[in-house]
């Protein structure tokens, strides 16, 4: 079972998708700051969909939305969301060191440290490579990534904490962190109940953390210009040493 693919429903029904949502509502002022797409050109391509929540909400604002994710169930309940919302996203099912548009959309976001999964150097290389293929001439990418100390001392200060809990469903995480790979992980155990009895799922999900050289390095080979890195969208904050997350803005 690919990831996410069993984990797709409880995701779903957790407080992830608020996460997106939140992000459609502050791009919009983030976008103005930093003079994106002044000309009002509105084709966007999100990367890693996941349970489409972003997209809903970027096409509701106007945007002609694709959306891509590697995991079949994710696109369902993407799928399904737009329709309840009637809402147009096309939805594809995609692996993004592989993306396959030319010239294309005027927007790229991958959120949430998506392309943390990715455990190479030449892995996220070929993906910035494929994301720049996609994009029209001056088109932007934005996206986040979590750093190597957000893997390696944010994450490890739960080393195990509660996510969700219902009557019906219950969600662990556990992680730890390996630091001659820079590799975090993060086990997530669910039970759900089904009828009388519990039933346990078990996913491990492995993030790479990249030092921010290595990224803007990638960056550069692919032809895309990096605007700004900051740590936080909201507010706009400065990136240092410490911060857990780095937000980029990226141009071709």
């Amino acid at each position: 079972m690919k990831l996410y693919d069993s984990f797709a429903s409880v995701y779903a029904s957790g407080d992830y998708p608020n996460l997106s949502q939140r992000m459609a509502a502050i791009l919009p002022g983030v976008m103005k700051h930093y003079k994106i797409l002044t000309n009002n050109r509105k084709k966007l391509l999100d990367v890693a969909c996941g349970e489409g929540s972003f997209c809903v909400e970027m096409a509701k604002n106007g945007w002609s939305v694709t959306g891509v994710d590697q995991s079949e169930e994710m696109l369902r309940l993407a799928k399904h969301r737009a329709k309840n919302d009637q809402v147009d996203v096309k939805f594809e099912k995609q692996d993004m060191r592989f993306i396959d548009y030319h010239n294309e959309f005027d927007l790229a976001t991958c959120w949430f440290d998506s392309l943390n999964y990715l455990i190479s150097n030449n892995d996220l290389q070929s993906t910035f490579n494929s994301i720049a293929r996609s994009l029209k001439p001056n088109g932007w990418f934005l996206f986040d990534m979590n750093t190597i100390y957000g893997l390696a001392v944010e994450w490890q200060k739960n080393r195990c904490y509660v996510r969700q809990e219902t009557k019906d469903l219950l969600e662990l995480h556990r992680t730890c962190y390996d630091f001659e790979k820079n590799l975090g992980c993060i086990k997530i155990t669910w039970f759900v109940k089904v009828d009388d009895k519990w039933e346990k799922y078990e996913e491990k999900h492995i993030e790479r953390g990249f030092s921010i050289a290595e990224i803007e390095s990638c960056l550069e080979y692919a032809g895309l210009h990096v605007v700004d890195k900051v740590s936080s969208l909201d507010p706009i904050s400065p990136l240092g040493s410490q911060s857990g997350r780095a937000w980029f803005l990226t141009r071709k």
